[in-house]
Parts: structure tokens; C-alpha cells; sequence
């Protein structure tokens, strides 16, 4: 059984998303974060959900695990969630279960569910923003009913977007907008997903992050990203933190100054890297996460 860490560093607590290891069973997902020494975990609500609460709980106190942070407030499928942006009538639809899905989250102990901000829409950008707002103050003041924090994502890349994701018209794509649009929601209960890929992506400032009120960082996702031209990359080429052109001195810098001591999460979608044994992703993801908050091996 694991004994859960306090931080990575001196600082933040590691975590593992499913995406990492995809296509796994949960129990298997969970066995394997264990293993390599994670003491937190995202997770898919919905396949917690089919698993059975109580089962899981079981597994997850055998384990040592928590969950920190889970995915498909607004489901697409068993297992994905859908971006905040979906049509009216998809949107309704996920709307479906939606106090099941949270009483589920609150019942695991999870206290942040995550969503994605469609970066652009069909949709213009004057009404892609009202209604992202519209839909934030819904679906956090129904988190917050259950003790769990709407954490919203900014997604910078500009290639390889899937269709749910992509339009014409620009709406959020980097972490100073997606900070105003959640200000003038007005609401408490949302705050900021700072994916170190995306961060990265937009351009590596730590403006961007030291810029964001205190304690408006409600979860943290990390991958690092290619040297290279960052406005053609994709999610694709996400790398082990530490193994690529991403400055981790300054991001774990960016991160302190704002008080941020949470969860760090290894998010990849890299195929190569995917098609590396379970176990040996898991293992190495952990010691990504581990070293690259090291300034000195971080700056190598």
C-alpha cells in the first residue's frame, strides 16, 4: 500500500491521468499508479461510476490512492468527456445525471471535476464566450453543491484539433482569457485547469500564470513539449516532463508564487510513448513528474 506523499519537491503532489495509460480497465489503472508510487489519481466519473462507488472505494483505501480530480462532468460515452461548447441539444443531454456524476465525485472524495473550454467554435466569438459562461456558472454551482470545484481548461494548441474543438471563430486559447471570462462569471465556485503543454504552447510566459488571482488554480496537468516551432504542435507530441524544451525552473516558480501547492498530473496522448508497456509508463511518468520540478536537473 502506498503512503500518500505531501508534494513533488518540496511543493506539489503527483497524479496520474487515465489518458497516459489508455484503454485500461480502472482497476488495472489504479494498480499501476500504485505501483509506481502515485498517490493520487484522475479518473473518468463515468467509469467509476460502472465499476460500483463502493467497490472502488474499497480498491482505492487498499491501494493508497486517492482521487484528485475527475473527468466527464459532461460525458461523451462511457468514458470521454465532452468540451463545454456542444450543441444545445448535446448539451441537454449531458445534462442527464449530472447530480449522480457529482454525488459520485463527492462520494470518492473527489473534490475538482474537470472540463475542457472549446479553444474555437462555430460559433461567434461574442456568443461562444456568453454562453461558455452561461454553462460555467450552471455546472459550477452544481459541483459546488457537492463540495467539488469546476476546474476549466485552456487549450493552446492551434494544429491537430478534433472537430469538437475547432470552428472558425476564436474563443479562449490561453490562460489571461480563460482567467477574465471566469471573472466575469461572477461565480466563486470555477477555477483555472494550468496545463504546463498548453502553457507551454501559448508561449511559455509566466505572466500567464503568475497573472491568475490567488487561489484561482484549481488543478494542474503536466507534459512537456518539443523544441521547435510550439504554434504547430500537437497534443501528439506530448513528452515525460523533463524530456523536452518545456522551462520547469520558471513554471515551478510561476506555480509558488501564486501559493499553488496541489496536485501535478501527467497527461500524455503521445502514441509512442503510448505503445511502451503499462508499467513502464506509469513507472516513468511518476519519475517525470518527480525530477522535473528539480531546477537543477530541470535546466539541464
Amino acid at each position: 500500500m502506498n503512503t500518500p506523499s505531501t508534494d513533488v519537491a518540496g511543493r506539489f503532489v503527483p497524479c496520474l491521468n487515465p489518458a497516459t495509460l489508455t484503454g485500461l480497465p480502472l482497476p488495472e489503472f489504479l494498480a499501476l499508479a500504485a505501483g509506481a508510487g502515485f498517490p493520487t489519481v484522475e479518473v473518468s466519473v463515468q467509469q467509476a461510476q460502472a465499476h460500483g462507488l463502493a467497490r472502488l472505494r474499497d480498491l482505492l483505501q487498499e491501494l493508497g490512492v486517492r482521487v484528485a480530480a475527475a473527468s466527464g462532468i459532461l460525458p461523451a460515452g462511457p468514458i470521454l468527456p465532452a468540451p463545454l461548447l456542444v450543441d444545445p441539444d448535446t448539451y441537454r443531454a449531458c445534462l442527464d445525471g449530472l447530480n449522480g456524476r457529482l454525488e459520485a465525485m463527492a462520494t470518492l472524495g473527489c473534490t475538482v471535476a474537470t472540463t475542457v473550454l472549446n479553444p474555437r467554435s462555430p460559433l461567434t466569438t461574442t456568443r461562444a464566450r456568453a454562453l461558455a459562461r452561461e454553462r460555467i456558472v450552471q455546472l459550477a454551482t452544481a459541483a459546488a453543491a457537492h463540495g467539488v470545484r469546476l476546474a476549466v481548461e485552456a487549450v493552446s494548441i492551434r494544429t491537430g484539433l478534433p472537430p469538437g474543438l475547432d470552428g472558425p471563430h476564436p474563443v479562449v486559447d490561453s490562460l489571461p482569457q480563460l482567467a477574465e471570462l471566469l471573472h466575469d462569471t461572477g461565480t466563486g465556485h470555477a477555477g483555472v485547469l494550468v496545463d504546463s503543454f498548453h502553457w507551454a504552447a501559448a508561449g511559455a510566459d509566466p505572466a500567464h500564470i503568475t497573472g491568475l488571482a490567488p487561489g484561482a488554480i484549481a488543478h494542474v496537468q503536466i507534459a512537456d513539449i518539443p523544441a521547435g516551432h510550439t504554434a504547430s504542435v500537437t497534443d501528439a507530441q506530448r513528452l515525460f516532463p523533463g524530456d523536452g524544451a518545456l522551462p520547469w525552473p520558471a513554471f515551478t516558480d510561476a506555480l509558488t508564487r501564486t501559493g499553488y501547492d496541489g496536485t501535478v498530473s501527467v497527461e500524455l496522448f503521445n502514441p509512442a510513448l503510448r505503445a511502451l508497456p503499462a508499467g513502464e509508463i506509469a513507472r516513468l511518468s511518476h519519475h517525470a513528474a518527480t525530477r522535473c520540478f528539480t531546477p537543477a536537473e530541470a535546466s539541464r
